[in-house]
Formats: C-alpha cells, structure tokens, sequence
C-alpha cells in the first residue's frame, strides 16, 4: 500500500461524516476572505487618496482659524483695520514668507459655491453638471504666494482687483486649469467673460473637493475678502521649510496681540488638514484590518480545534494505517492535506463573499474592485495561518505508536 499516495476521495468522504463542524470551518474561513480582501482594498485605497498630489505647497503651510468675540467687530472699518494689523504682524514673524486670508480651505468637500458659464453660452451649464457648483473663494492678492499656487495662464489677483461695496467695476476672477477647460477647452480663457466676472489668470488645479473627480477640480478666486471679511475665517501662513514649529508656537500670542477679544480655534498644518480630511477612511481601514486579525486570529484556533478533535477521533483509522507501514511524514501529510482541502473550499466559497462585500460597501463608500492577486495574497496567508495552526496536532499525531493507537480498536 503506497500511503504517500493520498485517496481524496477518501478525505472528501471523511468530511461529510462530520457536514455540521466541517460546514461552519468553511463559512468562516470565506468570510475571512471576504473581509481580508475588502480591508486590504480599502487601506490600500485610502494610502493612495492620501498620497494624491494636491497641487499645494502642504508641508510650509500653516493655517489659523479665528472668530472674534467682541461687538467691536460689528464695525466693518474697526475689523477691517484689526485684520490688517494681525497680517502686517504675522509677516514680521521670523520664517514667514507670506501671509493671507480666505473664507474657506481646499481639500473640503461642498462650501462656498456658485454656477458657472461663460456670459454668452448659459447652456454650458446643462452639458457640464460640474459648471452648477464652482467652488467660490474670497481671496486677496497673497494667497497665491500663500498656498503656493502655480500660474499657467496670466496673473494671480492683485491689490487693482479688489472690490468694495459702492464700486461698479466687474469683477476680475481667477479660475483654475480645469475650469477653463471646461468652458473653453484648449483655448486661452485670459479676458474672457464669465457670469462672475472677467478671467485675469489661470492656475494648475490643486485639490479643492477629493470628492470631485481630478479633471473637475472646478474653483474661481476673487479680491472681494475685505469686502466680506465677517466671513473670512482662515490665515495663510507660508512658512520656510524647517520654522513650522516655531512659527506655529508664536501665531497665537501675536495675533491676541492685536486685539485679545477672539476665539483661536485651530492652528494646523495643510498636510494635517488632508489627513483629517481621510480621518474616517483611515478610521474605517484600521477597524477593518483590527476584525482581520481577529478572524485569522480566530480562525486559526478553530482549524487547531477542528484538527484536534478530529484527529482524538480517528485514531483507530491512524492506527491501521500505523500498523500497515505508513510512515510519520504520510500521517502528518495526511492530516495537513484535508486541512488544506477544507481551506480551499472555504478560500474558493470566499472569492464570493469578498466580491458581495465589495458590492454592499460600494454602496456607501468609494471602493476599488478586487483584483486576482489580491485573492492569491489572501488565500496565501489564510493557508500560512491554518497550516501553523493544525502543524501541531498533526505533528503529535503522527508520533503515535501503532500499538497505542491501536489499543482503541
């Protein structure tokens, strides 16, 4: 009798004499499949988020959030003049290379918006679903210096730009890269005329919506921040590379400074600010990737269970075979081989799961379809986890004497 030779048959016979534990082993290793690969999808997704080049200068700038607290500020003129000070004071800092405001952040989804068009074509706007919500941002002539904005077509805003309240001028806009292509293609978008204003330049997209597809990075900038500074929330540090942390421990005590009836909020960096941005993703990946180590961590003692009691219960079969000349290495194959049975049709039923599940959380979230090698890599590591865990008892197995184990016969 050869007993390197293996009778699958066998083994598949030998599990269904046991369907009920053999049944519930496979559903759980399909779905730590399932899981392993849908985790494993959305780390990897939200890495990739995060590694996304958001057009910025992230890690030189630094952003303040401020709010007055006092009735002072209900004067336009007295707010403006203190939000000038707390600039010209900010600039003085040493390692500030410039300084701005503005009403809201890129990297944010919604906020601020507008419809968009070109004065003469309105019917853009129902060809391009994106031209109805522009991000719209209050700036003034710094913030391109600020943010670390890159010109490819004209100027940034400057100080002629700025509009007040009793001026008649149109506005002067700035629009980015993929607005323009969007209303006017390939074509140069300098003096034309929009339904907000005059396009005076164009800058390469940056990240103003990671909710929004990369091409339709829609925002326009106007010089219109004094007018509505009651709105105007953030300051825009740049910051030389190597002074974040000693300008970041002075902003407070200088603006204060100024005018000490405030609320600082927050003080942080832009690459703080894309990381909070994913805050839930990175959330949601590390809960997941947690419930996969406790499914392989869980799995595994099953399969050392399974393994265990199945083993106690075949003795008298192992005995025989003892007797009969099978050697220790044909016993501990044996045992490893309808263990490995039992994952591959767990790991085969888990292509299934992972792939529902991967449909179900498409549903709510943004999530890549699996791949082949992600199913491999799975696989192997649900193979590694349950060979180490059964090695065990089929190693002790498979030093049983023929006559101990056949005292059960």
């Amino acid at each position: 009798m050869n007993f390197t030779t293996l009778n699958i048959k066998g083994l598949i016979k030998s599990l269904l004499l046991r369907k009920f534990t053999t049944g519930l082993l496979i559903l759980q290793l399909a779905i730590t499949l399932g899981l392993l690969v849908n985790s494993a999808i959305l780390a990897f997704d939200t890495r990739e988020k995060m590694s996304q080049p958001t057009g910025l200068d992230d890690e030189n700038i630094l952003i303040v959030s401020t709010h007055p607290t006092s009735g002072s500020y209900r004067d336009l003129d007295y707010y403006r003049s203190i939000v000038n000070e707390d600039l010209a004071k900010l600039n003085q800092l040493p390692g500030v290379n410039s300084v701005s405001i503005t009403n809201q952040l890129p990297i944010r989804g919604r906020g601020m918006l507008s419809n968009t068009h070109d004065i003469d074509n309105p019917e853009q706007e129902k060809t391009d679903k994106y031209l109805q919500d522009v991000k719209y941002t209050l700036a003034d002539e710094n913030l391109a210096e600020a943010m670390g904005f890159t010109i490819v077509e004209g100027r940034f805003l400057n100080e002629s730009d700025e509009l007040d309240f009793d001026s008649e001028a149109k506005n002067n806009i700035v629009i980015t890269e993929s607005l323009k292509k969007g209303l006017y293609g390939d074509e140069s978008a300098v003096g034309r005329e929009t339904n907000n204003g005059i396009i005076v330049g164009v800058i390469k997209d940056i990240m103003l919506d990671p909710t929004l597809p990369r091409d339709k990075q829609y925002g326009l900038f106007m010089n219109t921040m004094m007018k509505y500074i009651f709105i105007g929330r953030f300051y825009v540090l740049n910051v030389e590379p190597g002074q974040m942390a000693n300008v970041r421990n002075q902003v407070t005590d200088t603006i204060l400074a100024v005018q000490a009836e405030r609320d600082i909020f927050d003080i942080f960096t832009m690459s703080e600010h894309l990381k909070s941005f994913y805050r839930d993703d990175q959330g949601l990946s590390d809960l997941f990737l947690l419930l996969c180590g406790l499914m392989l961590f869980v799995t595994a003692i099953s399969s050392y269970a399974y393994s265990q009691f199945h083993i106690s219960r075949q003795k008298k079969f192992i005995g025989i075979r003892r007797a009969l000349g099978a050697r220790k290495k044909d016993i501990l194959l044996y045992v490893l081989t309808e263990n490995w049975l039992v994952y591959s049709i767990g790991c085969l039923l888990g292509v299934f799961v992972a792939i529902g599940f991967n449909i179900l959380l498409s549903q709510h979230i943004s999530l890549s379809k699996p791949d082949m090698m992600l199913f491999v890599l799975a696989t192997a590591v649900i193979f590694i986890s349950g060979t180490v865990a059964t090695w065990f008892p089929a190693y002790h197995t498979s030093n049983i004497s023929p006559v101990i184990a056949t005292r059960t016969v």
